[in-house]
């Protein structure tokens, strides 16, 4: 009997310290946790706004220079950007249907330049009744649809390209001594960049009574459409002394049909955007000079300016990033 109300008392100590030890575990232990709520997803505490750049050609380096300029002033601000591309400037609508898709996305703010200045109005306006404001980066939509559509736009960001055309315009005619027949590769005609650029080269030469424009042909922003255009603009004009690309990689273009037919060092060239292969033809000599438009600058300014709006502050209508003529002395400066 004693012996079985000892082994009794043993064992009911026995019960209470292991139940003990349980209790220190559960308060103090480093081990495994206990299955509780569902931890916060990777979205939360992440940026607050989602921001799309739509751009144009996905090869030109002037877009990717706009869009390292806006992952920049994102990453400054803690947004997210979804940047957007098309395979070239002609596709309007692979852009079309990136607007929609951006809009699908409920992104915060679209930031665009459009690939033709006309037919992305109405897209935007259909983003624009999603609730989402609309920028207008580099190239600028047809004032008179986006009036007649009631499209608002927060803001254009950008170069007053007629002024870039004129100082291309202007340095050309200055480095022929103001005497000579030159020429002009346009962008896509209708588009208001390739517009404006045009009007402010013929408003240049204009102030030259010793110039004359002698051709003016569309070549599309695109290197070997411009090449061919060119080499048929030397066979009708053979003593042409001057050309205006109006961006770098039709001025590429140009260049590869002049060094076909031996026209390096008897034609001036001056082109637009001031992108890294325009510069090394700069220093080759091949190329005068390039009118520089700070894409990165418009990228940035045009996040910042999306960020201010949707955080509710007065923005400007217009941001315009300054212009300036390249040279091969300010390459070596």
């Amino acid at each position: 009997m004693y012996r079985a109300l000892a082994a009794l008392l043993v064992a009911l100590a026995l019960t209470i310290g292991l139940a003990a030890c349980d209790g220190q575990e559960e308060e103090g232990s480093t081990g495994p946790a206990a299955p509780g709520p569902a931890t916060a997803s990777a979205g939360e505490g992440g940026p607050e706004y989602r921001i799309a750049l739509i751009m144009k050609s996905a090869g030109n380096p002037f877009f990717m220079s706009m869009e390292e300029g806006a992952q920049a002033a994102a990453d400054d601000l803690g947004v997210e950007l979804l940047p957007q591309t098309i395979t070239d400037e002609s596709q309007d609508q692979q852009q079309i249907d990136v607007v929609d898709s951006m809009v699908a996305n409920d992104v915060d703010a679209i930031l665009i330049a459009p690939a033709n200045s006309k037919s992305l109005v109405q897209p935007l306006l259909r983003a624009q009744e999603a609730g989402i404001p609309i920028i207008n980066v580099d190239n600028r939509l047809d004032a008179e649809t986006v009036e007649a559509a009631g499209l608002d736009l927060v803001s254009y960001v950008g170069a007053d390209n007629e002024e870039g055309g004129r100082l291309a315009g202007e340095h050309l005619c200055e480095l022929l001594g103001g005497e000579g027949k030159v020429a002009m590769l346009e962008g896509r005609r209708g588009v208001d960049n390739a517009e404006a650029r045009r009007r402010g080269f013929e408003a240049a030469c204009a102030e030259y009574p010793g110039i004359e424009i002698v051709a003016s042909e569309p070549a599309d922003w695109e290197l070997q459409i411009a090449q061919d255009k060119f080499a048929g603009i030397m066979n009708a004009y053979p003593d042409i002394d001057g050309l205006f690309c109006a961006n770098d990689n039709m001025a590429l273009g140009a260049i590869a049909a002049m060094r076909e037919m031996g026209k390096t060092d008897d034609i001036v060239v001056v082109s637009y955007d001031n992108i890294e292969a325009a510069q090394e033809a700069i220093r080759a000599g091949e190329l005068a000079a390039t009118i520089e438009q700070n894409p990165d600058d418009m990228g940035a300014e045009a996040v910042r300016t999306a960020v201010a709006h949707l955080e509710g502050e007065e923005v400007e209508s217009e941001v315009l990033v300054p212009l300036e003529v390249i040279t091969a002395e300010d390459l070596t400066d």
